[in-house]
């Protein structure tokens, strides 16, 4: 009876060794799979930088050895602005930036050179109150490798007492950002003011070659102030809810927006576009996912959280691509 005793025993270890073993073979195969997306830009730091959480606004240094972005919380009630640095062509797990953590800043965007980073916040303008509506900000240091400044506000030439963010700069200093207030076109448009030797003059919106009854939220301006990116939602014949269209500067004006493609655009929410400091590349976010109901097995508990707590879950993930793989039409140049 010992012997037979031992031999169940030794059969019942078997089969439970087995069964952890298609357990895990079968982990290993759902991790594969879930990196899989018929998508051609490139995700950006993939399950360092992007990961399961929503991540937008990414820009990057001259170097392109730093990289700022922001966190969101699911109900984009608060968010905060992480940055990532380049070791051995690799990117680091993320820190939140010195100045941030606290209150709630996003759509972070670093100036051509690097050393000025713009961004918007609910932060107090004065005492300990919690300012009702986003203004921007900016931080500044003296290069790459020196600790960030306090954080200034802009002036009231750009801060209202409505929402003003996603700010972006060209290489002279000029201020592009997105704004409520209600002498718009529709809900949120694209405003503009002029750098004049370090002051900033009175912002002013964009007229209706940019701005229309529709949604633009998020603004790009390249380095070289010639091309302008802008988000915008729902408008009439694009891919998804949020398409990234494009501008390029025709004399003291902007060319009528034009949707920049199926490349970037998807059937979702595609987002914060910015121009790399060399104006070689665009950032940008973007929500496509994996489609879950294209599972070759049935999930198992285990394996549709593994979906969730990784990257392409649906929120949103940092990407670039060469802007000369869009085509984009430059006759105005």
């Amino acid at each position: 009876m010992n012997n037979y005793f031992k031999l169940v025993l030794l059969g019942t270890i078997i089969i439970v060794a087995i069964g952890a073993c298609q357990r895990k073979e079968q982990k290993l195969n759902v991790s594969q799979s879930s990196l899989i997306v018929d998508y051609v830009p490139d995700m950006v730091g993939r399950g360092v930088i992007s990961k399961a959480s929503f991540e937008g606004h990414a820009s990057i240094t001259p170097s392109g050895n730093e990289i700022y972005f922001a966190i969101y919380s699911n109900d984009h009630s608060y968010s905060t602005i992480a940055y990532s640095v380049k070791k051995a062509g690799k990117w680091q797990e993320p820190k939140i930036a010195s100045f941030s953590g606290k209150y709630s800043d996003g759509s972070p965007a670093l100036s051509p050179d690097g050393n000025t980073l713009f961004f918007s916040s609910k932060r107090p303008i004065e005492g300990n109150n919690i300012n009702t509506s986003n203004d921007i900000w900016y931080v500044k240091r003296k290069n790459e490798h020196t600790k960030w400044e306090k954080p200034m506000r802009l002036g009231d030439k750009i801060n209202t007492s409505f929402n003003e963010f996603s700010p972006s700069v060209d290489c002279l200093g000029n201020l592009y950002f997105c704004s409520n207030r209600p002498d718009g076109f529709g809900d949120m448009d694209v405003y503009y003011s002029n750098n004049k030797n370090g002051i900033y003059t009175q912002a002013s919106v964009l007229d209706s070659t940019i701005n229309s009854k529709y949604h633009e939220g998020n603004v790009g301006v390249s380095p070289n102030g010639k091309l302008l990116f802008v988000m915008i939602q729902n408008k009439p014949g694009g891919y998804g809810y949020d398409d990234i269209y494009y501008s390029v500067r025709k004399g003291q004006g902007w060319t009528a927006v034009k949707n920049i493609g199926g490349l970037i655009n998807t059937y979702t929410y595609d987002f914060s576009p910015k121009v790399s400091p060399n104006e070689e590349l665009l950032y940008f976010s973007s929500r496509i996912n994996r489609d879950f109901t294209n599972s070759e097995i049935p999930y198992t508990y285990e394996s549709f959280h593994h979906y969730l707590d990784n990257p392409l879950n649906g929120f949103g993930n940092i990407y670039k691509i060469k802007l000369s793989d869009l085509n984009l039409i430059e006759t105005e140049f």
